[in-house]
């Protein structure tokens, strides 16, 4: 089994990563010396695949377990959800010295570790990712935290898990369109680590959805190991963190103007991957190749080239609303190349409109 080190200013946890590593869920857990109760937090269709089993591995390693199951989809992660969980925490009498453990995808991780991180000022928290999106990026870095209505995760805060178990295996319940979703951030750390991983994508992408763990599982440590090396530098993205919004200012956007709904944070990132690797091209003049690579490889994906349905006036009205900026001119994260992004890059307004309207319109 492979184990990465998460290191932060905050905490130091282990990150394991292999195939059928959730069967050690609960004797890794027992390693790490916290004996506590166990309780874990998932969604409605997690618990029907996972549940049962994750409760067994960790009562054979002695812990007393308890679960709590969440509506699936991002409405989850709402203040009243979160309300829902405290309650329920404090009906199942847990204490400083238990354990949430948050099994899902990123709505769960981010829900479960925000109770986590609030519920008596902060218990035990454990990540066991079971999409693709979960564990190459939201599992990782301990941002967690719930929507308002106006924007996405507007209100959180920084919570390092105490440790994560990425499992591959548990990628082959998924259906087809959800791991084509995931994919989306794995385009992302492709662009921002070089040509050398975005090539290996654009030959690899159909064994990879085939579920090859030969070339899953490295892909999935590569991307993993670049945001351990982002967030060990920089937890509370003050600076370099930034980097990893590539493609989250205009896919926020998307989400916030179609009221999570319209399209999945993992579609929303292809097109606002898209929409930064063409501003890019403006401003860096990065090769115009990248972007007709980039809208190729997420057309094969199936993954959206431009949206219907949304007005792009409310994508750039949910852009300036977004945490991340000061206003629509500014922190927007760009390419000089593949491999070398820039942060808090300013362009100008009328630019982000044109690719804003320009994915409306399909790209012309």
């Amino acid at each position: 089994m492979i184990q990465l080190l998460a290191s932060t200013r905050s905490k130091e946890y282990p990150v394991y990563l292999s195939a059928a590593a959730v069967r050690e869920a609960g004797n890794l857990w027992s390693s790490r010396g916290r004996p506590g109760k166990v309780v874990i937090i998932t969604d409605s269709n997690v618990a029907n695949l996972f549940l049962g089993s994750v409760e067994q591995v960790f009562v054979k390693a002695g812990f007393a377990v308890k679960a709590i199951v969440v509506d699936a989809g991002e409405e989850a992660k709402s203040l009243a959800e979160a309300t829902r969980l405290f309650s329920e925490l404090f009906r199942l009498q847990t204490r400083r010295g238990d354990a949430v453990c948050a099994l899902g995808g990123g709505v769960v991780g981010d829900l479960a570790g925000f109770v986590a991180s609030t519920y008596m000022r902060g218990i035990g928290f454990v990540q066991i990712p079971t999409t693709l999106l979960s564990q190459v990026d939201s599992s990782i870095g301990g941002k967690v935290g719930i929507n308002i209505n106006e924007a996405k995760n507007y209100v959180g805060s920084f919570y390092q898990p105490d440790m994560v178990i990425t499992d591959p295996e548990l990628l082959k319940t998924l259906p087809r369109e959800q791991l084509v979703e995931g994919l989306a951030e794995v385009i992302k750390y492709a662009l921002l680590s070089g040509d050398e991983f975005f090539y290996a994508l654009e030959s690899g992408y159909e064994e990879f959805l085939m579920l090859n763990m030969a070339l899953v599982e490295p892909m999935v440590r590569r991307c993993i190991e670049y945001k351990l090396g982002v967030v060990s530098e920089d937890e509370r993205d003050y600076g370099r963190r930034a980097v990893l919004n590539l493609g989250h200012s205009v896919g926020h956007g998307i989400e916030t103007a179609g009221n999570y709904t319209a399209y999945s944070h993992g579609q929303a990132v292809a097109l606002g991957l898209l929409a930064a690797v063409r501003i890019s091209e403006q401003i860096f003049s990065l090769p115009g190749d990248y972007s007709h690579r980039l809208e190729a490889l997420l057309e094969l994906l199936g993954l959206p080239t431009h949206y219907q349905g949304i007005d792009p006036g409310a994508v750039i009205s949910a852009l300036s609303s977004d945490k991340k900026a000061d206003d629509i001119s500014a922190n927007m994260v760009l390419l000089k190349t593949i491999g070398e992004p820039v942060i808090n890059c300013d362009v100008d307004a009328t630019m982000l409109r044109r690719e804003v309207e320009r994915l409306a319109a399909g790209g012309k």
